[in-house]
């Protein structure tokens, strides 16, 4: 008869895994380059599926893109194509390794959302993105909320065995128990300079991370230099 021993030591030949213990990938992120969310979120996590969402989302998205496209490929499906390159330039993001996939431009029959997510897939698949971001911001609140949670899901399955952060930015949350990570943001009464708006308020609170599901108390306030839309 073998002993517990013998009986791990031929089973382990045979198969060299069957005692391995599951280890999560380390928490590799892509700061945002706002030191206040960075503070509260840690970046945006690699390898998982992250949710942007409220006011003041683009300016958020601007900074992401000029320190992500410094050590990264990035690319951005702009589902309506609302995305100002001149803006993010001037932030600092290098346009020569920005893919800008602006949805609605040609004549396929497939609607904005349902191009974006199309064109999400084909980028997921190629592996050659540090940081892949689909703005939602401009499609209507109603069509995103009908999409199925099945979507949802299969985009956090398949960005798990990249070494990619996917980043959703939208008007509400949607993906939540598929995301690792869920920023919302409300913008405070703005400062103006005369006629022109230079600075807002924006309070951040994470709704979701990898560690933790559920509402978090983690809150941030802080000011930003005025973006576009």
């Amino acid at each position: 008869m073998m002993s517990a021993l013998s009986l791990r030591a031929h089973i382990e030949t045979r198969y060299p895994s069957a005692f391995a213990t599951y280890r999560r990938r380390d928490a590799l992120r892509i700061l945002t380059n706002i030191p206040e969310v960075d503070a509260l979120t840690g970046g945006v996590p690699l390898h998982a599926l992250t949710e942007i969402c409220g006011m003041g989302k683009t300016s958020v998205l601007v900074s992401l893109l000029a320190r992500a496209s410094q050590e990264h490929y990035c690319a951005l499906v702009d589902a309506k194509d609302a995305f100002n390159p001149a803006t993010a330039e001037a932030a600092g993001a290098d346009l020569s390794r920005l893919l800008w996939v602006r949805c609605g431009k040609t004549k396929q029959k497939l609607r904005p959302l349902e191009q974006a997510f199309k064109v999400t897939d084909m980028l997921l698949q190629s592996s050659g993105f540090g940081l892949i971001v689909v703005d939602l911001s401009d499609i209507g609140e109603q069509i995103v909320r009908n999409v199925p949670a099945s979507s949802w899901f299969r985009f956090s399955r398949v960005v798990e065995n990249q070494p990619t952060a996917l980043v959703f930015v939208a008007q509400q949350p949607h993906a939540t128990s598929c995301a690792g990570l869920v920023l919302k943001l409300a913008a405070e009464p703005a400062t103006f300079s005369g006629k022109l708006l230079t600075n807002f308020n924006l309070n951040a609170v994470v709704l979701r991370t990898r560690e933790k599901k559920g509402v978090q108390s983690a809150t941030s306030d802080f000011s930003m230099k005025a973006q576009w839309a």
